[in-house]
Order: structure tokens, then sequence, then C-alpha cells
């Protein structure tokens, strides 16, 4: 049976699989467990049967309450539908008015690089992002690997990304795996990140502001080494940070890869 890593539907995009990839303990993630994507928003009914088809059942949104109001989720009674919003408000866009966002991106061609320094910093120090982070990772423990789980946020790279971090870090995937796995986002995006630039140019913005606005949709080496960075320096490490602050035991890590991986 063959296997795609990225998931090709028309109305999702950065929607990817985290089956099949090794550990370094001779396992691999089983198929049709972990899906990571972007946004839910645009599901046709013919796009929810795939995925519930693909094995789907629980999707965890991760995006803030503003985000799922303004585009909820399109699903049907067939999912469980899960909200753990890693930020109450929308830190990996901006919460600043329009003219706030114009002035400064079209000032500084490197404010949409720096902001997203500082999401990174907040998604791993903030009390609000380690409780839902702690919340996501009892969930695949309850789960137990019965059901396919589908977690996503807006664009399916920073809060999604971190997530996909956690679970391969905690699952013994190798750090080269994980880094690609994170990269990915860009060529999974790629149509996504060029209508955002023409929508840009279209409107005549400055190639400052076109700079922030490619540095806000798409993901690099530095954000992910801004995160891993922070948990080795305030925290000693991943292995302390998934033990002290997302609490996940050493005996509970264990029945993660016992519900998730399967013997090469």
């Amino acid at each position: 049976m063959s296997h795609e890593r990225i998931i090709k539907l028309p109305h999702i995009f950065n929607c990817r699989e985290l089956g099949g990839y090794r550990t370094h303990t001779g396992y691999s993630i089983k198929w049709h467990k972990f899906l990571r994507s972007a946004h839910l928003n645009d599901l046709t009914a013919l796009e929810l049967d795939y995925l519930y088809n693909y094995g789907v059942r629980v999707v965890i949104d991760l995006r803030s309450p503003s985000e799922t109001t303004t585009f909820p989720d399109v699903l049907d009674s067939r999912f469980r539908y899960l909200k753990i919003p890693v930020f109450t408000t929308d830190w990996t866009a901006s919460n600043s008015n329009s003219q706030d966002i114009r002035n400064n991106f079209s000032q500084n061609p490197q404010a949409g690089y720096l902001r997203m320094l500082q999401v990174y910093r907040r998604l791993i120090i903030t009390s609000e992002a380690q409780a839902a982070y702690r919340k996501f990772l009892a969930i695949l423990l309850a789960n137990a690997g019965k059901a396919g789980i589908l977690f996503h946020c807006s664009a399916g790279k920073d809060r999604t990304g971190f997530a996909a971090i956690l679970i391969l870090n905690l699952l013994e995937v190798s750090e080269a795996t994980i880094q690609s796995d994170y990269l990915l986002t860009n060529a999974a995006s790629q149509k996504r990140i060029n209508q955002r630039l023409q929508d840009v140019r279209d409107h005549h913005m400055s190639a400052c502001y076109q700079n922030s606005i490619y540095d806000l949709s798409t993901v690099k080496f530095d954000y992910y080494e801004q995160a891993l960075s922070l948990i080795n320096y305030e925290y000693g490490g991943m292995r302390t940070y998934l033990r002290e602050v997302l609490q996940i035991s050493q005996q509970q890590q264990q029945e993660l890869q016992q519900h998730y991986l399967l013997k090469l």
C-alpha cells in the first residue's frame, strides 16, 4: 500500500502525514494516526468523506477563539471536534490594527521575521501555551491510538508545527527528521504563500511589506532554532521540558510509543 506524505485536497493546504517516520529505536510511526494541517473552514462534503475514510475521527483546533469564530471548521457529526487554543489572541498573525501593521511592515523589512521569533518565544514560555500543549498531549494518551487525529491551526505551521515537534520527540524520531518535517511546510504551502504575496503586490505594497508577509507565511530554521534554544537554555532540554513543563512521565511516553509506533 502506498502512502503520501502531503495530502492534496482542493480546499485544504499544508495537510501532511506523520506516519512512516522512523525512530532511532527500530520503529516507525503508524500511518493514518496523525495528520497536521491548516484551517478546515472551506472543506466540501467530498473532502470530509475523504478524511473520514482516511481514518480521521478526532479534530483538534489549536486556533484562538476569534479565529474559530470568524473561520469555523466545516465538520459533521462523524468527527469529534476539540478546541484547544494555544493563544487567546492570534499572535501568529497580528493583533494590531491594519494601519499599525502597514506602517510597521512597510518601514522595517525584518518586522515579520522579528514577530515570528516573538511568537516562538511565546509558544515555549507562556503559561497559556504550556497548558494547551499539556491538554493536547493528554488527548493523544486518552485516544490510545484508536482513532486518527487531525490537529491544525490557521496555516498549520507554527502552533501546529510545535505540536508536531512534541509528538515526534516523544516518539523518539531523529532530530534531522523532525527538522525536515517542520521545514516541509514551505513546499506544502507554496500555492498559499504565492497567493498571499500576489495579494500584497496587487495592493502595491512596498518591498519591505512584501518581505514581512513572506516571513509570516513561511517557516525558517531560525524559528525552529528559537524554540529549541529556549527549551535548552530555560528548561535544560526537550526531555526535561516534556517531563517537568508538559508533565509527560516516562511511563506515559512509553504508552504513546506503544499506541502509535510499529516495529520495523
